[in-house]
């Protein structure tokens, strides 16, 4: 649900009337507009000046005869208004917008915007941190390069799977079968080396 407003600015002259035939003028901050403008357009793609003085028509800016936005490039500029007859009306040395507080306009924010997402996508979306959103993916913590436990079988991709001992002296693990009277094969300990009978 959206409250809808003026999407325009309204221009009043010195009695607080809508302004007719006013004239504005767009200048660099704390400056005179009228000798030091600043360039303005009718579209927001800055292709088509807006020559100064910005007409208006009841209290609206127009192009010609229709009511029209005007862009600047600018975060500060001045302002000055002035009725039909030239008099000046107001002046504001400094009118700043804050570009910081707009979200800047980014593609990949239009993608998911026109996404239709699951609820299930929407939670992720919505998770604070990587443990969190590790857990609803059902991913397992990495192991600890020192200390630490863990249960289970480790399998090594290629090697099968490593012997567990509780004797800190058994570092290896691997498993030999070699045929009846071969030399033995283990180097390590807590290899265990399986001899074929004959």
């Amino acid at each position: 649900m959206q409250k809808i407003g003026n999407p325009v600015p309204l221009f009043l002259d010195a009695r607080g009337y809508l302004l007719d035939g006013g004239q504005i003028y767009l200048g660099v901050a704390d400056g005179d507009p009228q000798t030091d403008p600043i360039v303005a357009y009718w579209d927001k793609e800055l292709s088509l000046v807006a020559e100064q003085p910005i007409r208006t028509l009841g209290g609206r800016m127009v192009n010609g005869a229709d009511p029209a936005q005007v862009y600047i490039t600018e975060d500060d500029y001045s302002m000055r208004i002035c009725d039909s007859q030239g008099a000046q009306v107001d002046y504001s040395p400094s009118v700043f917008t804050d570009a910081s507080t707009f979200q800047t306009h980014a593609a990949n924010l239009d993608t998911l915007a026109a996404a239709t997402l699951t609820a299930f996508g929407l939670s992720l979306l919505a998770m604070t941190d990587a443990p969190t959103l590790a857990t609803a993916l059902g991913l397992a913590n990495a192991l600890l390069k020192t200390g630490g436990t863990m249960t289970g079988d480790i399998t090594k991709q290629g090697g099968g799977k490593f012997a567990y001992w509780n004797d800190s002296a058994m570092t290896s693990g691997r498993i030999f079968l070699t045929a009846n009277g071969a030399a033995d094969p283990t180097s390590q300990p807590g290899d265990i080396w399986l001899e074929k009978a004959s």
